[in-house]
């Protein structure tokens, strides 16, 4: 597992298991990997994704077959809804919301709403 920026470079593995399996014939079997917050988070940036690359190989004949999977982490939205009429010339109230989907406390973050009319923009702490 490793993380890859939005160049698409991807970064050292930072995670690494190895299992051993004897299938008989026609039968599957599921490996289930949990990755913690706590675990990619100092991997990747704004941008970025993870990338799970897994491997396997059949002893009895050496093939190899592979697969990779690119999770792309999603930003959280802000969502606005106007609290009044939006009337020319008027103030027009605006709630922002947006909620912290990390589990720990987020700080030093600002908002900045800019558009045609607005003369000042100035940033809000949240």
């Amino acid at each position: 597992l490793c993380a890859v920026r939005y160049t698409g470079v991807a970064g050292a593995a930072f995670r690494q298991e190895q299992h051993r399996r004897t299938l008989p014939p026609g039968q599957e079997d599921t490996v289930t990997m949990t990755v913690a917050y706590s675990e990619y988070q100092p991997h990747v940036g704004d941008q970025d994704a993870l990338k799970l690359t897994v491997a396997g190989a059949v002893q009895e004949t050496g093939q190899v077959l592979a697969k990779e999977l690119l999770v792309r982490l999603h930003t959280p939205e802000l969502t606005l809804t106007l609290l009044g009429p939006a009337v020319v010339g008027q103030e027009v109230p605006v709630q922002v919301v947006f909620q912290n989907p990390l589990p720990k406390a987020l700080s030093g973050a600002s908002l900045r709403m800019e558009g045609a009319g607005i003369a000042c923009p100035k940033p809000a702490a949240l």
